[in-house]
C-alpha cells in the first residue's frame, strides 16, 4: 500500500551490539529524523490506495501475546553520560506497546534471568507447556537495544545540546531463537537545549552537569523513539475481523477492541475465495470489546469483483456474508492516533 500521509515526529535508529557503526553522535545526521507514518482517511477514498498490507494473516486476526525487552542501553563514546535506569525504559515500551491494544504484553519483573529462555526454563512445567497457575508463554519475543548520545553546538550568542537515541528492534521465536522480523533502523534528535558558558565555564540554562537533567532528557529521547517503533509494528502486523453484516454502507465484524483494533482504525474490505483475496474496498472501523461495526468509504473501481460484491451485498446483505468470505484488515495507524 502506499505511504498514505508521513508525519514528522520522533524516531530511534535500532543498534543490536556494541560493535555496531551506526553513529549517534555525527553532527552530519542531527537533522535525520526518522518519520511517523499514520493513515490518511481521505486517501483512502482514492481507489489506487484500496490494496492489502503485507504481512497480513487471517490466521493471525488476534491479539499477539509478546514479551518486551530492553536488552541493553548504551552510550555512544562521546556523549554526555549519567545512569539510566534500563528498568523504566522496559516499562515504557511495555506500556506503549499495550496502548495500542495490538498485543497481549506479558511483563517481566525477572531478576535471576536476562532472557526469555532463562525465564521459561526456569518458570514452565515442560518445554512449551503451558498449565492454570503457572507461568504464560509468549507467542514473540520483542528483543531491543538502544544507544544514547549527545552533542554540543557553540554558537555566536548560546551553545546549544543536542540529545539522541538510536534503538534496534527484532522480533524472536522464544522457544527457537530464530529471528522473525527486525524493524528498520529509527533514529530520534530533540530539539536543541540552549545553555550559556564562557571560556568553558558554565553560566546557566540547561545543566548538563547535573545527572537528573541528563537523565530526563535521554528518557524523552527514549520514549519518543519507542513510540515511532510502536507505529512500525501496528504496520508490520495488521488485525482484522470477519464481516458478519452490511446494510446501507455500514457492516459489522466479529473482532474488536479486545482483539487488537485501535479507535477509528482505517481497513480494507477484501473477499477471501479459496485462497485468492480481493480487496473490494475501504472504511474505518469502531470497535467495542469483541465486535465492531464500520462505515464503508468507497468500493474499488474499475474491479469486476468488487463490482459483483457490491451489487450482492446490497441485494442480500447478512445471507451473502453467510455464504461468502468477506474480510476488513487495519491498514496502519490512525490519522488521529495520540501519541
Amino acid at each position: 500500500m502506499k505511504k498514505l500521509l508521513p508525519v514528522l515526529t520522533a524516531s530511534l535508529f535500532l543498534v543490536a551490539c556494541q560493535t555496531t557503526s551506526l553513529k549517534v553522535n555525527s553532527e552530519a545526521d542531527i537533522d535525520a529524523n526518522s518519520t511517523i507514518e499514520r493513515v490518511n482517511r481521505d486517501a483512502l477514498l482514492q481507489s489506487e490506495n484500496i490494496e492489502l498490507p503485507s504481512n497480513y494473516d487471517v490466521k493471525a486476526f488476534n491479539k499477539m501475546r509478546i514479551a518486551a525487552y530492553v536488552e541493553n542501553i548504551r552510550f555512544e563514546n562521546d556523549a554526555k553520560k549519567t545512569e539510566i535506569d534500563t528498568g523504566i525504559i522496559s516499562k515504557l515500551l511495555e506500556n506503549e506497546l499495550s496502548r495500542t491494544k495490538r498485543y497481549d504484553v506479558l511483563t517481566r519483573n525477572c531478576t535471576s534471568c536476562d532472557y526469555e529462555v532463562a525465564f521459561q526454563a526456569e518458570n514452565t512445567v515442560a518445554a512449551g507447556a503451558i498449565e492454570v497457575g503457572e507461568k504464560l508463554n509468549p507467542e514473540y519475543v520483542f528483543e531491543t537495544s538502544i544507544a544514547l548520545g549527545s552533542v554540543i553546538k557553540k554558537l555566536n550568542d548560546h551553545n546549544e545540546i543536542i540529545f539522541r537515541s538510536l534503538v534496534t528492534t527484532k522480533v524472536v521465536n522464544p522457544t527457537t531463537g530464530e529471528i522473525i522480523h527486525s524493524f528498520e533502523p529509527i533514529r530520534h534528535n530533540m530539539p536543541a537545549k540552549r545553555f550559556f558558558a564562557i571560556e568553558g565555564k558554565f553560566m546557566g540554562g540547561f545543566d548538563y552537569r547535573k545527572a537528573n537533567e541528563l537523565q530526563e532528557a535521554y528518557k524523552e529521547a527514549a520514549q519518543k523513539a519507542i513510540q515511532v517503533l510502536v507505529n512500525r509494528t501496528m504496520d508490520y502486523y495488521p488485525v482484522g475481523g470477519r464481516v458478519t453484516n452490511f446494510r446501507n454502507g455500514r457492516f459489522a465484524i466479529n473482532a474488536g477492541i479486545n482483539q487488537g483494533f485501535a479507535v477509528k482504525q482505517p481497513v480494507v474490505l477484501f473477499l477471501s475465495d479459496d485462497g485468492l483475496d480481493i480487496p473490494i474496498a475501504s472504511g474505518e472501523v469502531t470497535p467495542k470489546g469483541d465486535a465492531g461495526s464500520g462505515v464503508l468509504f468507497t468500493w474499488k473501481e474499475d474491479d469486476v469483483d468488487a463490482q459483483q460484491v457490491q451489487k450482492k451485498l446490497s441485494a442480500m446483505g447478512k445471507d451473502y456474508l453467510i455464504r461468502n468470505k468477506v474480510y476488513a484488515v487495519s491498514v496502519g495507524t490512525p490519522e488521529d492516533w495520540k501519541l
